[in-house]
This record gives C-alpha cells, sequence and structure tokens, in this order.
C-alpha cells in the first residue's frame, strides 16, 4: 500500500483560503472519478508544521502514477494548482510504503483477489468435518483465526463459507478457517435440532443444548488441530472466534485448549440465556478456566447483552485478560442485532483488528 501526503504551509493570513483550496481540490478529483482522499488541519495554529495536509492511499505505485496523469490532464485541477501556489509558502509532495505493524498486520489490498475459501476435510473423533481455508494473498505462513457459524448453516444450504468475516481478515494479513460443525452444513452428523428435541424454555431444553454445544465445541478444538498443521498457517499463532451458537463454542473451545491465543466471542447464547441456567452456567465455568485473553462483543438490540455484561462482571471480579463491549443499536429488529459479527464488519472491525495486533 502506497500513500501520496501534501504538505501546505500558508501564508500569513492565508490559512482559510488554503483549507478552501484544497477542499476545492478533493471536489475536482472526485468530478474527475478518483478519490477524494482525506484532508487534515493543524490542530495548533501556532505549532510546527504544515498547516493543511491531504492524503490519499493507492494499492500500487501504476494506480499512483494514473491518479497523476488524470490531474495533469484536467484543466479544472490546474486552476487549483495555480489558486494554491498564489496561497502557500511552500508545498511537499511525499510518496510513502506502508509498513506492516508487526511481520504480518497490514493493510492488504483486496480488490482483485477472490474471497474464495477452499474446502477441505478434517476429522472430529469418528466424523469427517468440513472446514474452509482463506488465505491472505502474499507469502505465508499466516496468523489464522478459528471462525465459528451460528445455527442457521444447516445441511443443504447454500449460505455455505460466510465471506465477509473472512475478508476483513484477510486484509489485516490474517487467515481463517470456518469449519462445518457435526450436523451443519455440508459436514455429517445430527442436526442440532434433533438433538435439542425438547420445548424451548424447558429444564430439558436447557440440559439438551448445554450437552449438544459442549459436544460441538470438541469440533472447534479438532479445527484447530487440523490448521496447525497447516505449512501456510503459524501454528502458535491461531485464536477462534464466532458469533450466535459460534460464540458460545469459541468460548467453550478456548476453555477446552489453551493452544489458541485469544478469542473474539460475539453474543454466545444471546438468545437462549434468560431461558437456559444449565447453558449460562456452563458458559461461566468455561470462562473462570480461560487461560488466554477474551474479548466479548454484542449490539444493544441483540436478542439479549446480558451474556456479555454477565460474563464481564464475572470475569471483573478475577486476573483474567479480557476486554467486553456492547455497541449500539444496529438495525430495528432483534435479529439485525444478533446478526452484528456479520454484517457490522465496519463498526467493530477497528476494536477487534487493535485486540487481535496485541493478542494474536
Amino acid at each position: 500500500m502506497f500513500v501520496e501526503r501534501t504538505n501546505y504551509f500558508a501564508k500569513p493570513g492565508r490559512l482559510d483560503d488554503v483549507r478552501r483550496i484544497r477542499q476545492r481540490a478533493s471536489e475536482v478529483r472526485i468530478e474527475l472519478g478518483l478519490p477524494a482522499g482525506t484532508i487534515y488541519v493543524k490542530s495548533d495554529p501556532a505549532g510546527e508544521g504544515p498547516d493543511v495536509q491531504w492524503e490519499c492511499a493507492f494499492a500500487s505505485l501504476d494506480d499512483n502514477a494514473k491518479d497523476m496523469a488524470a490531474r495533469g490532464a484536467s484543466a479544472d485541477f490546474e486552476q487549483v494548482r495555480v489558486e494554491m501556489g498564489e496561497a502557500v509558502e511552500k508545498f511537499e509532495r511525499h510518496l510513502i510504503q506502508r509498513e506492516a505493524t508487526r511481520d504480518w498486520i497490514g493493510d492488504v489490498n483486496l480488490r482483485d483477489v477472490p474471497i474464495v475459501p477452499r474446502e477441505v476435510r478434517f476429522r472430529s473423533a469418528a466424523l469427517e468435518l468440513a472446514g474452509f481455508l482463506y488465505l491472505p494473498p502474499g507469502d505465508g505462513p499466516f496468523p489464522c483465526m478459528i471462525t465459528n457459524h451460528g445455527s442457521g448453516v444447516f445441511q443443504g444450504t447454500q449460505d455455505i463459507c460466510r465471506p465477509t468475516v473472512a475478508a476483513t481478515l484477510m486484509s489485516w494479513g490474517v487467515a481463517s478457517f470456518l469449519p462445518h460443525r457435526r450436523g451443519y452444513g455440508n459436514s455429517p452428523g445430527t442436526p442440532w435440532r434433533d438433538d435439542v428435541s425438547a420445548d424451548f424454555g424447558t429444564a430439558e431444553y436447557d440440559a439438551q443444548i448445554a450437552e449438544r454445544l459442549d459436544a460441538e465445541s470438541n469440533d472447534v478444538v479438532a479445527a484447530l488441530d487440523h490448521v496447525q498443521a497447516l505449512p501456510e498457517i503459524k501454528a502458535d499463532h491461531v485464536g477462534v472466534m464466532g458469533s450466535s451458537f459460534g460464540g458460545t463454542n469459541t468460548l467453550l473451545a478456548a476453555a477446552k485448549c489453551d493452544r489458541f491465543r485469544c478469542a473474539v466471542e460475539f453474543a454466545g447464547a444471546a438468545m437462549n440465556w434468560e431461558q437456559t441456567p444449565d447453558l449460562r452456567a456452563l458458559m461461566k465455568r468455561a470462562a473462570a478456566a480461560l487461560t488466554q485473553p477474551i474479548f466479548f462483543i454484542q449490539a444493544e438490540n441483540d436478542y439479549s447483552a446480558a451474556p456479555t455484561r454477565e460474563l464481564a462482571e464475572a470475569l471483573g471480579k478475577t486476573d483474567k485478560v479480557f476486554e467486553a463491549r456492547v455497541y449500539p443499536a444496529f438495525g430495528l429488529s432483534k435479529d439485525e442485532g444478533h446478526f452484528f459479527e456479520r454484517t457490522g464488519t465496519m463498526i467493530w472491525s477497528a476494536d477487534v483488528r487493535r485486540f487481535l495486533e496485541r493478542w494474536l
């Protein structure tokens, strides 16, 4: 990733003019079909450095050259340049290249990259399950997140491989592996509704759902075993994340296996929390057993935000490393709030990236 950055040093009394002319330059860029870029104004007028800055990111040097050519061919942009030359004492242009924060985290250009996984099979006890591996462009090995789906990935579904979250991780240089747990999607096994046949809200339902999700979490640990053996993956830099049933499985699997570096848990048991004391107790025991950092996340208008708040309250009384955030409502319905992980990446991605930079 390359960044063009321009610095403008205003003549005395001309700061407002420089700001206005730079804004007009961005408007001309939009008219030319170019990205507007970002304008910065010095927060302390008496401080050192440029009074106004503009920057724009480019995927390649060729993209930057094409952008420069489009500006050079525009009479309107040339007029802006003349006006700016009269308003500044000094002008600087720099073309810089972004460096990764560490050997993997960075801003990866996915514009021409197919967001298509490699389907593999892996074993969990007696079952051969389906999994979907996404790799960022470039040379590996990569750190990896095991990503866990919710209950909606039923057998025969066409909603198979959940590319949105995978693409977000890929854009940071992180691989991801989506396992289809037993009885879901392309994997064999008993569908969860066959194992959880009691009426919702009954003690039988509570016992059945807790037993089923605890068994499913063994598939998540088996997925970890699989990816740690892949040459494309950094075996000691694998975390786990997921939403809804996938969030519950994230927590349970992390508690069972300290080889997960960290965990990001979205909306685990949000649709069940108040009606399932056995499941609540199972999740609280799992939280107490964690050895790695965890980040609990939900939207306020989920079916219940109590899982995030109560698990955070319980861990707040311990020395466990955790974060928890209930974001403002996302959409109008409880379903829209519940699917925050899949559809709200633009909201939570900065926080999760920061968490993974530190712990993955």
